[in-house]
């Protein structure tokens, strides 16, 4: 069974508080969608825009109410039923009663909101998400806690702990190893605080994130289980300084139609293969850099972005912090044959402060969710034709367009990608060109 925790309520809230009957009206970013109640906010996990719920307060602040559902008396025309059984306890996902369509108009409408609030850009041009495939079972890769012999998920607005057996989004591969990894976990003597599967060709790779340096003994435990199971491709050890590699680690990552990337496990890809490539064609569309043209790649992992740009005749420079990606970078452009293609290793800000400060067709960076606040005022400095943005986080997104706009660019177009179904997470595309 799932382990739970209580949420922590506010003091002011009293237990004896009788339900509330709201009506939803639309989601909020993050698991949340967003009702009034006497004029003030109420935020509440697991509804949808259109319900009719009844709910009871946990949490009052200032600004706002938080509320959990108690039971929806009338289901609004975007709820549909989830299709796994641990929805609303694992943190996961957090929108699978909603239908597909319902999730896509809701994230564009998201980040509309977000760049008008926090960006002033109230005018932007944000577009349908663009999405590929089926909704379900598009993960090639998870990343599981541990506890103990427990493998799962966290509890939304939790540190609990939610075991699985199955994943409702998650490659059919990942789910038939869950078993095989929860016995690699009991033979490790460095406990992992975390295990990755991902989907490889012929089966799957384990990565285990280790609390202490892997020594002999785990090395041979995971010998021993890569003999026993032929589908375990490889595995990687990793903790304390110290990286070991058992069997084959790679993937293979679609970029287009004739081009992969191959890549360990333990350097970052997107999990969602089916609509990567509709991520690449984007970013190359709003680059616009053909042959001759030169172009930066900022945080570029193993050059997701940086080899197809590479292979339409640019020159691009990669700038990647792991080691890991950036070896599989260079790899890959020999591989190809991609001598426009270069990388370099080292914190993305102390690397571009090194480069001249003119000549750029073309910025592509893809940051983490924090976002690039240190970054932006380089770019501003070096007069780029274009940057393409590409944010997993429409505040910081906000935040860092009304930057560039203030320092002279205006935003073209932004484009959603649905890479995530089912969850609140948002990839976006957001071209600015130099006025």
């Amino acid at each position: 069974m799932p382990r739970r925790t209580a949420r922590a309520h506010s003091p002011r809230v009293q237990a004896a508080d009788p339900p509330l009957e709201l009506v939803v009206e639309r989601l909020a970013y993050g698991p949340d969608a967003l009702a009034h109640h006497e004029g003030r906010v109420v935020f509440v996990p697991y509804v949808a825009p259109g319900d009719r719920v009844r709910v009871r307060i946990v949490e009052r602040r200032a600004g706002f109410l938080r509320a959990d559902l108690c039971d929806v008396v009338v289901a609004g025309p975007d709820r549909t039923t989830p299709r796994c059984p641990v929805f609303g306890q694992c943190g996961g996902c957090q929108w699978q009663h909603l239908t597909p369509a319902a999730q896509r108009a809701a994230k564009a409408a998201i980040v509309a909101e977000q760049l008008a609030r926090l960006g002033r850009l109230r005018d932007a041009d944000v577009r349908p998400p663009l999405s590929a495939g089926e909704p379900w079972a598009y993960r090639a890769r998870i990343t599981l806690l541990v506890e103990g012999r427990l493998l799962g998920f966290r509890r939304a607005r939790s540190h609990a702990l939610v075991e699985i057996d199955d994943c409702a989004i998650a490659d059919p591969a990942l789910v038939a190893h869950l078993g095989i990894a929860r016995t690699w976990v009991a033979a490790l003597r460095a406990v992992p605080a975390r295990v990755t599967l991902a989907r490889a060709p012929g089966g799957v790779v384990l990565v285990a994130g280790t609390r202490r340096r892997p020594g002999p003994a785990d090395v041979a435990a995971t010998e021993r289980l890569l003999v026993r199971h032929a589908s375990v491709r490889g595995a990687i050890l990793a903790g304390a300084g110290a990286r070991t590699v058992v069997g084959d680690p790679h993937l293979l990552v679609p970029l287009e139609p004739d081009l992969q990337l191959e890549v360990p496990a333990d350097a970052f890809t997107q999990v969602n293969p089916s609509a990567n490539p509709l991520l690449v064609a984007t970013v190359l569309e709003l680059a616009g850099v053909g042959p001759g043209g030169r172009a930066l790649d900022l945080y570029c992992g193993a050059g997701n972005f940086t080899l197809p740009l590479a292979r339409r005749g640019a020159d691009v420079l990669g700038i990647e912090r792991n080691a890991v990606a950036v070896a599989a970078g260079q790899c890959n452009a020999e591989r190809l044959g991609l001598a426009r293609a270069r990388f370099t290793c080292g914190p993305v800000l102390q690397e571009i402060e090194r480069l001249p400060v003119q000549g750029l067709d073309a910025v592509v960076l893809d940051p983490p969710r924090a976002g690039a606040p240190d970054i932006v005022p380089q770019l501003v400095m070096r007069h780029p034709t274009r940057v393409v943005y590409v944010s997993c986080d429409p505040a910081t997104l906000a935040r860092d367009a009304r930057r560039l706009v203030a320092g002279g660019y205006g935003l073209a177009r932004v484009q959603p990608v649905d890479l995530f179904p089912h969850t609140y997470h948002i990839e976006t595309v957001a071209e600015f060109v130099l006025k």
